[in-house]
């Protein structure tokens, strides 16, 4: 009951949270067990929150033994489905025994259940994947040889990519791929037990990257999410016109990132060549607070754009006032209260979420009492209560609109006082495209 009643809340909470929570072959996903579900781990306790609210099925969390220390916690965390593991790295000098966890997941996969698990170990808010432990493949191979499971084990993998983990209203893509059959390693596992571990550790592995957006380096990240912002919209045409919008974007981003991988295999000059062009056009629009997609629109799309906008946020402004009296409070207090907790990035999203969980229920349960003091009408505090979040999304949408047009006005502003300085930036704009369109075409043959 527990169980079904945080999911129901997370759900919700979830739904807030992201602007856009997409994902892809859901139908892969198992309706029972056994199954052991993978995941890359970029962010923290976020990641067995979105991966358990897509399943029908009870959901059985690997999580590392550290936090099981207390008597309370171990009682709530069971009771929240949670099998402690020991990791060597929490204990280093002391010998690890896991064997009552990996019993505890025999069980599990038994009673045909779900388990979760996170095979790097550990989170780190970044799109790569780090090494495989081989624990979820010695789980699965010793469930298999032990019986465990006469309906064999599955291994499902899961890739989780987020726009930005640690930014509210930000976008998060789960990209599903097809179940593995550990039965299909059993071979192996009786020749050399260590080996076939090793080997479906692998195996998990390239089906992993095949699921998520890989950088080396935070450099090549950052040029990554340049030339997302640069030629998005080129790319996007060569992609099939069908394609879910989520699909797309994923689909650029992992081609961008392959090409790139390419260029540093092959032409590594080239790749120096594009960020000597892109880092000072960038830092030049960063300085002016312009953003690249105003200098990419023509001129006249900017001025009916801006009549059109201008209306908007005049006839919006006092919804959006009485959104921001009404939700500024709840919505301020998760990321003061995140700043507090932690400094490590990894860690903000999933302290926002809990706290958020709470401080917009409870305020809006005080706001309406407060209302009903005033107002003692059960119609207009059913129609206030429904204002409340109403007005919040309303309010974070005009936000959004009121500062692309400030970069809108900044654009035309400086335009109409220094031509040179635009015409300067978009004649860099210009060499950049070139080089990428020089780049797409060497690829493309290449391939």
């Amino acid at each position: 009951m527990l169980y079904f009643l945080l999911k129901q809340i997370v759900r919700v909470g979830l739904w807030v949270f992201f602007r856009r929570f997409e994902v892809r072959n859901r139908s892969l996903m198992p309706k029972r067990g056994p199954l052991l579900i993978v995941c890359n781990h970029p962010n923290t306790f976020m990641d067995p929150l979105l991966v358990a609210v897509l399943l029908r099925q009870q959901v059985f969390f690997i999580t590392k033994g550290t936090v099981f220390n207390t008597p309370f916690k171990k009682w709530l965390l069971q009771h929240m489905n949670m099998i402690p593991i020991h990791r060597q790295q929490d204990a280093p000098g002391q010998t690890v025994n896991n064997s009552a966890a990996f019993q505890a997941c025999f069980d599990a996969l038994k009673n045909h259940q779900t388990l979760l698990i996170f095979p790097e170990g550990t989170s780190f808010n970044e799109r790569r994947l780090r090494p495989l432990k081989t624990g979820t493949a010695r789980m699965a191979l010793g469930a298999e040889v032990a019986g465990a499971a006469e309906a064999g084990v599955a291994i499902l993998p899961v890739g989780l990519n987020y726009s930005d983990p640690t930014r509210f209203r930000s976008n998060v893509f789960v990209n599903v791929g097809k179940p593995i059959q550990a039965a299909a390693f059993l071979p192996a596992y009786y020749d050399n037990a260590i080996t076939a571990a090793n080997a479906l550790t692998d195996h998990i592995r390239q089906q992993l990257e095949k699921l998520i957006i890989i950088t080396p380096s935070d450099e090549d990240d950052a040029l990554i999410r340049h030339i997302e912002q640069l030629y998005k919209r080129q790319l996007a045409a060569d992609l099939p016109p069908d394609a879910p919008k989520h699909e797309r974007d994923f689909l650029i981003t992992k081609a961008i990132a392959n090409s790139l991988h390419y260029f540093n295999q092959h032409d590594p000059a080239q790749v120096e060549l594009l960020k000597q062009k892109m880092k000072p056009y960038m830092q030049e629009l960063e300085q002016m607070g312009l953003n690249d997609s105003l200098l990419g629109a023509a001129g006249e799309e900017h001025l009916w754009q801006s009549l059109k906008t201008a209306l908007y946020l005049l006839l919006g402004f006092p919804v959006y006032f009485y959104g921001c009296i009404n939700n500024y409070l709840p919505y301020i207090i998760p990321s003061k209260v995140a700043n507090l907790l932690t400094e490590e990035q990894e860690f903000r999203a999933p302290v926002m979420l809990t706290v958020g969980l709470f401080s917009f229920p409870l305020f809006y349960l005080l706001q309406g009492f407060i209302f009903w003091s005033f107002i003692p009408s059960a119609a207009y505090l059913l129609l206030y209560q429904l204002s409340l979040p109403v007005s919040g999304f309303f309010t974070l949408h005009y936000w959004h609109i009121f500062q692309r047009a400030k970069g809108r006005w900044l654009l035309m502003r400086l335009f109409s006082k220094s031509k040179e300085k635009i015409a300067h930036l978009q004649v860099q704009r210009q060499n950049i495209m070139d080089a990428l369109e020089q780049a797409k075409k060497h690829y493309l043959k290449a391939r």
